[in-house]
């Protein structure tokens, strides 16, 4: 019987979760590479995970480090995170011992949960941490108490605290985006309703739970009664993920553009090939209109959700699938639960069709800050604007046609000045793309004596294609104005990702030449 300190509350998002469990125990929740667990077993799983974090003396909201390669026992870890009044603080197994170590002591985590052979002993010489908790094995303790109490967020929280976020895997101090309870329950009452999610559902997910994209991807489905299927590495062919989703009967495929273009390169692709799928969401970068046309012509009759958001408020806006061959290039509108504003740099709203302005955002989805960052957060989250309580300034820039649907033209940080000219790389990716030899694109800035920074692209060619630089450079000066043409083509195998599946521009920034 749990006490009366960790006793669920309906508007605790892991309630949702637990509801289904108690009525059907024997369904479904999640398929792993194959293996299922059914809510009840994952229900009990996550019992113990959390009675196991009440034995290590956790107190309601202390942080918990998610440090475990995917597996049923750690969807279950995560979900023991929440029973155990604790908050869930995501990082990916990749990480090195030092970003680990970096994320424990910036949360002031009193647990660390984990499938590493890391030394316990080590790391409670390095942090302050209360208890490193294995998955399946032991508990160990540290042997003399930390002798002061937990820090704080720093920042105001509205609410009990559910997850740390991190904004990006790529970033050398990266953020984290402090979610409640409250925010996670808001996210997911727009995103299953704007895609019509029930329990007979099965969501197709290959994003790690160490991305708030991945967790939620898994958790969503789980909150509404449905089941999830997962993998721990996406297919290396596409006929594989066809396949996946054909024998799983998936209905839904939530993913990053680069899952997408895997799928529209499927041989033969068409809707026979998978009877069960109803629709296609994709978010974290602007879907390529090449691959919004491919998918279209090969699947006619499956929805193609286009959706914008950010680890800061998961889900932004959406364009409707009904508008998708009319405006592929919109990210359509704001989701219920959304109001979004175009903001000038004179901090006045935007309202001519066509003009560039800041994303600003209000609603329940809305991060409370960043964690122990009261000067980051004031920077992106501003008070009594537009007749709202706070808003959320996204750092994208957008612009809006006459009938309202959003298009997005950059980053602030993405453009940069050759010589007195400014680049959009996104501009030159989409005329890059456009070559029918071009699977892939990105374009990064690098430093040069005379004009600044200039552009060169990084460029996977369709296998067996003769595509060569100076081809593709005329094909960019024909399209583009001299100052984004680039000034030079490093060809890969593949472009690098981060942990969360996004395109590692930080890593192409560093070496645009690496080859994958």
């Amino acid at each position: 019987m749990p006490t009366e300190r960790h006793r669920v509350a309906p508007w605790q998002f892991h309630a949702l979760f637990e509801k289904h469990a108690a009525k059907a125990a024997d369904r479904v929740a999640v398929t792993l590479d194959g293996t299922e667990a059914t809510y009840g077993w994952l229900d009990a799983a996550a019992e113990r995970h959390a009675a196991a974090l009440r034995a290590a003396g956790t107190r309601l909201g202390d942080r918990v480090v998610v440090y475990a390669e995917l597996s049923l026992d750690m969807v279950a870890a995560v979900i023991g995170i929440l029973k155990a009044g604790c908050c869930v603080v995501t990082t990916h197994p990749s990480f090195p011992r030092r970003k680990l170590v970096h994320q424990i002591d910036e949360s002031d985590a009193a647990v660390l949960v984990t499938d590493s052979a890391e030394d316990a002993a080590g790391l409670f010489a390095d942090t302050d941490l209360d208890a490193v908790v294995r998955v399946g094995g032991p508990v160990h303790h540290r042997s003399r108490p930390v002798g002061r109490a937990r820090r704080g967020a720093g920042i105001e929280v509205r609410g009990d605290l559910a997850a740390l976020f991190y904004t990006t895997g790529s970033s050398a101090a990266p953020k984290a985006a402090t979610i409640t309870h409250h925010n996670m329950i808001a996210a997911f009452e727009a995103v299953t309703g704007y895609h019509g999610i029930t329990g007979d559902d099965v969501i197709l997910s290959f994003v790690p739970i160490g991305a708030d994209f991945g967790f939620y991807n898994i958790m969503m489905p789980l909150a509404v009664g449905g089941r999830v299927v997962l993998g721990k590495g996406v297919p290396e062919h596409p006929e594989q993920l066809v396949r996946l989703i054909a024998a799983q009967h998936v209905t839904a495929v939530h993913a990053f553009p680069s899952l997408l273009a895997l799928l529209r390169m499927a041989e033969g692709l068409d809707e026979r090939a998978v009877p069960s799928l109803r629709y296609l969401s994709s978010t974290g970068q602007r879907l390529p209109v090449e691959h919004i046309r491919a998918l279209r012509r090969a699947l006619p009759g499956v929805a193609l959700y286009s959706m914008y958001g950010m680890t800061e408020c998961k889900r932004i806006c959406a364009l409707p699938p009904e508008e998708v061959d009319r405006r592929p290039t919109s990210v359509g509108k704001p989701i219920p639960g959304v109001r979004a504003y175009l903001v000038g740099d004179d901090g006045e709203l935007v309202m001519e069709p066509g003009a560039v302005g800041e994303l600003a955002v209000a609603g329940d989805l809305v991060m409370q800050g960043y964690w122990r960052g009261p000067e980051s957060t004031a920077r992106v989250l501003r008070a009594d604007l537009f007749g709202e309580d706070r808003v959320l300034f996204t750092g994208d820039l957008f612009s809006r046609d006459p009938d309202g649907f959003l298009y997005w033209a950059s980053r602030r940080d993405d453009t940069f000045k050759r010589g007195m000219f400014n680049v959009n790389p996104h501009e030159i990716e989409a005329r890059l793309r456009e070559h029918p030899d071009v699977l892939d694109a990105a374009v990064v800035a690098t430093p040069d004596e005379r004009e600044g920074e200039v552009p060169v692209a990084c460029v996977v060619a369709r296998a067996g294609s003769a595509l060569d630089a100076g081809a593709l450079l005329r094909h960019c000066a024909d399209r583009l104005d001299w100052h984004m043409v680039p000034v030079s083509i490093a060809f890969h195998d593949a472009l690098p990702r981060t942990e969360s599946g996004k395109t590692d521009r930080r890593a192409l920034r560093r070496d645009p030449r690496r080859q994958e």
